[in-house]
């Protein structure tokens, strides 16, 4: 996927087929729309078992709702591993769209791991998968997600900026990580203006607790509205990265205690990187 040039705050902005034109969200009646709810925070998650936790809000209303259009699933590094699987680390290097990604890994949730390249394949910035480097070239991109630390002193899971700690020094500590474009610097910055540019978002977040945060919104926000809409939910939001947007960005999750999620053109294009969920034992087992 081509990435725009256009320039936001020191950040890019990724390029969206979205035409339609919504109307704009005012911040100020969001959050009183919110505070006149009483949303709060305990009572907007559904523990699907320990450490992995779905809410489901209404964009407009910040208001949580079954039928939501923005889900968000809250995953506990410490009961629950991450899991990047790229298709040019399979002996087939064949892409797949997100449901046979999980079906084939026995991932129980998964999103888009990044934006990626005309070749349908390479990973948008640097990646690094299990210690080996699957995306050499570092770009301009100021967020890095990092999970699995080679000295456990580190937390399990940490979105660095690039313009606070170097990415050099991410890549000595652990050894899993995907750089992408920052949204939200840490602690809850929005490092987007506003703009008319509108799409439909995959994003990844991380908490005060260290929670990683698989975010997908199907309803077209500009980027600057989108954050403020993260920032003003009860998610406790540290920071967080943009992963997709438009038709390619894509959520899955099948879970005895959900059952399966479903998004508009489910199950989505072929994509040829992606992050998941799985239980520790997994990874343990085939390690």
């Amino acid at each position: 996927m081509a990435v725009s040039q256009c320039a936001v705050q020191g950040e890019q902005a990724p390029p969206t087929n979205e035409s339609g034109r919504l109307k704009k969200i005012g911040l100020a009646a969001l959050v009183l729309v919110g505070a006149a709810t009483g949303v709060v925070a305990g009572e907007v998650w559904t523990e699907l078992e320990p450490g992995l936790e779905l809410a489901r809000f209404d964009s407009r209303t910040l208001t949580s709702e079954t039928w939501g259009d923005l889900v968000v699933l809250r995953v506990d590094p410490a009961a629950w591993d991450l899991k990047i699987v790229a298709a040019s680390q399979q002996a087939d290097e064949r892409n797949r769209d997100i449901r046979e990604w999980s079906e084939d890994f026995d991932l129980i949730a998964a999103i888009n791991a990044g934006m990626y390249m005309a070749d349908k394949k390479t990973h948008v910035g640097f990646c690094l998968v299990d210690g080996e480097v699957i995306s050499r070239y570092p770009n301009k991109y100021r967020s890095a997600a990092a999970f699995g630390p080679v000295d456990y002193a580190d937390p399990p899971f940490r979105i660095f900026d690039l313009d606070e700690v170097s990415l050099g020094d991410i890549k000595k500590r652990y050894r899993n990580v995907v750089q992408n474009l920052r949204l939200i610097k840490r602690s809850g910055k929005n490092r987007w203006e506003q703009s008319k540019d509108r799409w439909r978002e995959a994003a990844l977040g991380e908490d005060s607790q260290g929670r990683a945060l698989l975010i997908s919104c199907r309803k077209s926000l500009s980027m600057h509205d989108f954050n403020e809409v993260l920032l003003a939910l009860p998610l406790d939001l540290e920071c967080a990265q943009h992963l997709e947007g438009s038709g390619t960005a894509r959520f899955w999750l099948r879970h005895p205690g959900y059952g399966e999620w479903k998004e508009p053109g489910y199950p989505g294009p072929d994509l040829p990187i992606i992050l998941g969920v799985v239980r520790q034992s997994a990874v343990s087992a085939a390690e």
